[in-house]
């Protein structure tokens, strides 16, 4: 029986040992293969079972297993494709496999399986495939906030059209201010209208023609609306006033401009409306907001009129939808044929191009004036009409105060300590409305050589259209989109993830893996670093295969002799026979 199973052992011998030659084999091939994991091959033995004595056991046959060497990293090397990306470190990339295609567009499994293998690619449909067509997996990211879309990672779409314009609504400045500014200060008796004329704090609306009583003795009446914003951030606030034969209490058919502002009040009281009020000056109508809010606003539109119909001018407004910030209308400008005095009494402050809602490019341009030094007081100006002529206003006052103090910090008793609002900023008849001019960088008075004004930083928020150039991938595994328009915004995170019993994936073509009971469920991780533009290679090393190889061919053939030696024995008893 012993020469049997001799036999027997020994074939197990030369198929344990073609399996380790298959292994071997199979990491050679693989040896370029991005991200490949070779697989090791161990040998078990196996004891028939038997009540002799441990002095009467044989060595017993042999069976061959796969070990993985997933965990053990490979060489990462410099790519020239953007969208490469290596691994370092614990982790996999979550992929899914196509299964076919509907209408031109690709069908995927639906089943996350993981890989290491990075070379991702763009495709016709926008999604990144690596050279072993799985699809990558991801958080997409709010272009805005660059936050992530849900908590979820799904297969990464990259919108391959046109980049929406944005609208400028942010203008982000960091500057010092000379405190022996070159041009001295300005001089308000240059100019045919005083562009430093800043009203006191709180939005006030004056009429600029007497009020026209309006006649409701025929039905007449007018509504028009008033909206106030008290600059605290919570909404602005509308309500509707009517003027008609209800609040004529003379009943002479006519709304005097006293019974006016009475109704005014009580209709403003009754909608809640608390900040504005309503009063009479030299037989004007005056709307007034709250005078200790620098930053409040008014606005006035009409909405109807009836019967007779009073004209807009009847309240006394020459422009429907006028509006007033927290320091008045004003007439805070530069006329065109100011212009070159302007230039001389002001300094450069920078410039930079804002956007309309159509992606107009827009240039903003501004210049500081000093207009008073004690306390050291500057104005802010950007120029609203490059082509205005005559008395045309060509250059816009911010309508803001900029008080500094004598250790060149902002007096921000006096002076908004990080914003102010540009109200219904124009640009050569273009409304960017509401633009905030955030200088919480630092907006600063100090001395400098040569008496101008120093600028650190100036950008804006909004942006042109803009087409699809490239894709990259940061450190920190964000992919990030390139436009024509010189945008470059984040448009997906890439997670990696890890298994608690790693070197029991079940492996599947093109280098991915399938999570099984043994190895566990996925657990995002950090372990790892995503390397863009990187490729990991393939941890099969060559000299080590062939050395195994060395001994694999000779166990064979050692298991080989066995068998020849069984068969000599097996003649030899046969001979006795005969």
């Amino acid at each position: 029986m012993g020469i049997f199973d001799a036999l027997t052992t020994s074939v197990a011998g030369l198929q344990a040992q073609s399996y380790a030659l298959q292994n071997i084999s199979g990491n050679i091939a693989n040896s370029q293969t991005t991200a490949f994991k070779r697989t090791d091959t161990s040998f078990e033995d196996l004891v028939a079972s038997s009540s002799q004595s441990a002095s009467r056991q044989t060595a017993g046959s042999v069976i061959a297993m796969s070990r993985s060497t997933n965990s053990l990293q490979g060489p990462v090397s410099s790519s020239s494709v953007s969208t490469h990306m290596a691994i370092s470190g614990a982790g996999y990339f979550k992929v899914q496999a196509k299964t076919g295609e509907s209408d031109g567009n690709a069908v995927l499994s639906g089943v996350d399986v993981y890989t290491r293998r990075g070379d991702y690619a763009l495709n016709k449909e926008g999604y990144l495939v690596n050279g072993a067509g799985y699809y990558l997996s991801g958080y997409q990211l709010d272009s805005s906030t660059g936050n992530p879309v849900g908590d979820t990672a799904s297969v990464i779409k990259v919108s391959t059209g046109m980049l929406a314009a944005k609208e400028t609504a942010k203008v982000t400045y960091e500057a010092n201010l000379p405190s022996n500014p070159s041009v001295g200060t300005l001089k308000t008796a240059d100019f045919q209208v005083n562009p430093t004329n800043l009203p006191a704090a709180g939005a006030k609306l004056t009429a600029d023609s007497t009020y026209t009583p309006i006649d409701t003795s025929a039905g007449g009446s007018l509504s028009f609306a008033v909206t106030y914003d008290d600059g605290s951030g919570a909404a602005a606030t509308t309500t509707t006033i009517n003027l008609d034969s209800s609040v004529d209490t003379d009943s002479s058919g006519k709304v005097s401009l006293t019974e006016a502002v009475a109704a005014i009040n009580a209709q403003l009281a009754t909608a809640g409306v608390t900040g504005v009020t309503a009063s009479s000056t030299s037989g004007k109508l005056v709307l007034s907001g709250a005078a200790a809010n620098a930053q409040s606003s008014l606005k006035v539109d009409t909405i109807a009129t009836t019967g007779t119909g009073p004209a807009t001018s009847d309240l006394g407004f020459n422009v429907a939808g006028q509006t007033a910030n927290g320091r008045g209308v004003g007439q805070n400008y530069v006329a065109a044929k100011d212009n070159d005095t302007f230039q001389k009494e002001s300094i450069n402050g920078g410039s930079t191009t804002a956007y309309a809602a159509d992606g107009t490019a827009l240039s903003v341009q501004l210049r500081w004036a000093r207009v008073s030094e004690s306390p050291d007081t500057w104005n802010l100006f950007y120029k609203s009409d490059t082509s205005a002529v005559g008395s045309t206003p060509m250059w816009t006052n911010s309508g803001q105060s900029f008080v500094f103090t004598s250790g060149g910090k902002l007096d921000t008793t006096q002076t908004p300590a990080s914003a102010i609002t540009l109200n219904n900023m124009t640009l050569n008849g273009t409304n960017l409305g509401n633009i905030s001019f955030d200088y919480s960088a630092g907006l600063t008075q100090f001395s400098t050589s040569q008496g101008t004004a120093s600028i650190s930083d100036i950008k804006q928020d909004g942006r042109a259209a803009g087409t699809l150039v490239s894709l990259g991938v940061s450190a920190d595994g964000r992919v990030s989109a390139t436009y024509s328009n010189g945008e470059q915004i984040d448009i997906a995170s890439v997670p990696l993830y890890t298994f608690k019993g790693e070197s029991d994936l079940k492996k599947l073509d093109g280098g991915a893996f399938a999570a099984t009971k043994e190895s566990g469920d996925s657990v995002e991780s950090t372990q790892g670093k995503i390397t863009g533009q990187a490729l990991e290679g393939s941890n099969t090393d060559i000299a080590d295969e062939f050395s195994k190889m060395i001994v694999t061919q000779q166990a064979y053939a050692a298991n080989s002799k066995v068998i020849t030696t069984a068969d000599s024995m097996m003649q030899s008893v046969l001979s006795i026979i005969r």
